[in-house]
């Protein structure tokens, strides 16, 4: 697919608020990843837990607990959780995490109980991304930018793809479970055939570097890295764009309608919102000390944000 490409030198600016957040969250470890569903906050740490808040009640109801594993010491450590994904409407949760000698392990809860699906030594697999497709196949994205379809029941490889020969950023997959969006160090995104694996199209000329976070959402997708810049491509008219930030893009974020748009846009972790569609400027959102690791929209104005830090932020913009 050809994507017409626009190059924006500057903002469109309408007035523009530097917004504080509603309130925070205080969590045991540094954020890594967020899930919201049916009024829970599902937030896997670095210290191999995941905590469940309440909204908007804000109490911690729940944890899952990973293993801890040993260092080179030999000293038992908490295991930094990577990636972690969840059944819709079921207590069925799935996690990667830190492992021996750099691999990763796969673990799986189903209501309360866990138990490993991979084990790091055994498969030898580094694994940074996991996501459900349904109760008994994931898909996993690889630091060798390999995409992994798993049957975790069978504790059985479906399919394993080379994307391309370039390190593994990210993995989103679409609404409907049928497409996998991916991004690496090229620069370029890679749009696949979930159930064959096939890559049915390329995107490029965007980001010439690594991308670092991506989101696709009501066919647009929103690329943020490296190179300072964030990509918005809209599949639906076949256009993009992309406009320059102050400083590294770490973490990116649409609103469920793929309208609004949120990036850390400078070199004190600030939040910028854009409208994706008259490419203006909205708010700044102010309160992170560290690099953003999720931005989370929960509705077309509400927004859950994380970071190398132990505190998540609640918005409204």
């Amino acid at each position: 697919m050809k994507i017409k490409l626009l190059l924006i030198f500057a903002f469109i600016s309408e007035s523009i608020f530097a917004l504080s957040p509603l309130y925070s969250l205080k969590t045991k470890g540094n954020v890594t990843d967020m899930l919201y569903e049916e009024g829970q906050l599902y937030i896997s740490e670095d210290i191999g837990c995941i905590q469940v808040f309440k909204i908007p009640s804000k109490k911690n109801s729940e944890n899952y607990y990973l293993p801890k594993i040993k260092d080179f010491t030999g000293k038992y450590i908490p295991a930094k959780i990577y990636s972690f994904d969840k059944i819709k409407g079921k207590k069925i949760l799935i996690a990667v995490s830190q492992g021996k000698h750099g691999f990763s392990n796969v673990f799986i809860f189903n209501e309360g109980e866990r138990n490993i699906v991979i084990e790091d030594i055994s498969a030898k697999l580094i694994i940074k991304k996991v996501k459900f497709l349904n109760e008994e196949k994931v898909i996993f994205g690889l630091l060798s930018n390999e995409i992994i379809l798993y049957d975790i029941k069978k504790k059985k490889e479906i399919y394993r793809k080379q994307i391309s020969p370039y390190t593994f950023s990210d993995i989103v997959l679409n609404k409907e479970k049928n497409k996998a969006v991916t991004a690496d160090e090229s620069g370029i995104i890679h749009i696949i055939d979930v159930l064959s694996g096939k890559i049915s199209e390329e995107l490029s000329g965007n980001n010439v570097d690594n991308v670092y976070q991506i989101d696709y959402k009501n066919n647009i997708i929103l690329c943020g890295g490296q190179d300072r810049r964030l990509s918005v491509y809209n599949m639906t008219n076949n256009s993009s764009y992309y406009i320059k930030s102050d400083f590294l893009i770490y973490g990116t974020g649409l609103s469920p309608s793929g309208k609004y748009a949120a990036y850390s846009c400078n070199e004190d972790n600030d939040i910028q919102i854009i409208n994706t569609i008259t490419k203006t400027r909205i708010n700044i959102l102010k309160a992170h000390k560290s690099i953003l690791t999720k931005i989370l929209f929960i509705s077309e104005n509400e927004i859950f944000t994380g970071a190398e830090e132990n505190i998540v932020y609640f918005w409204k913009i």
